[in-house]
């Protein structure tokens, strides 16, 4: 289960690094359980705001991460 999450999370983030929003990420997941969400670490292009960023990744990963896990730098 959690190869099959690792992959659509990198999925979506990698067709949103080619579209220039995000420069680079990082999925981390916790050791222990499968079932608990990675902390996701996204940094963004220094042409958009933060939020912009943020707003748009989270409304991506939503069914795979919550927003208190995704991180934007």
């Amino acid at each position: 289960m959690r190869k099959a999450r690792h992959i659509e999370i990198s999925s979506r983030l990698e067709v949103t690094k080619q579209f220039g929003l995000v420069e680079d990420y990082r999925i981390d997941w916790p050791q222990g359980s499968s079932l608990r969400a990675p902390r996701i670490t996204v940094r963004r292009r220094e042409a958009y705001p933060v939020q912009v960023t943020r707003n748009y990744v989270t409304t991506l990963l939503e069914p795979f991460v919550p927003s208190r896990e995704i991180v934007v730098t």
